[in-house]
């Protein structure tokens, strides 16, 4: 069971204005759970960081996360696809 977190308890622990910027991110989609898990609270802290320190609009998060999004799935696929070649070179040693 994971744990969940309020957003609004997110942005405070950030020091962030709480309904100015998850308003903003909410007009795009974003965050419209009042709580989030784990990889949700990662991804509130990276959309607010691009927001605050960047001056990316709600729109490019939104950009930003999926593609942050595709790039932890291709990652991910690339590692299994890299233990089966091992494996399957393991295999082929043996015989």
């Amino acid at each position: 069971m994971t744990n969940r977190v309020r957003t609004i308890e997110i942005l405070r622990f950030l020091h962030l204005d709480e309904t100015g910027v998850l308003d903003a991110l909410r007009t795009e989609g974003l965050f419209l759970e009042d709580e989030v898990g784990p990889e949700g609270a990662e991804e509130l802290r990276v959309a607010t960081s691009l927001m605050g320190e960047l001056g990316v609009n709600p729109a490019g998060v939104d950009v930003a996360l999926h593609l942050r999004r595709r790039l932890a799935c291709v990652e991910a696929r690339l590692r299994e696809l890299l233990e089966l070649l091992s494996d399957d070179g393991d295999q082929r040693s043996k015989r």
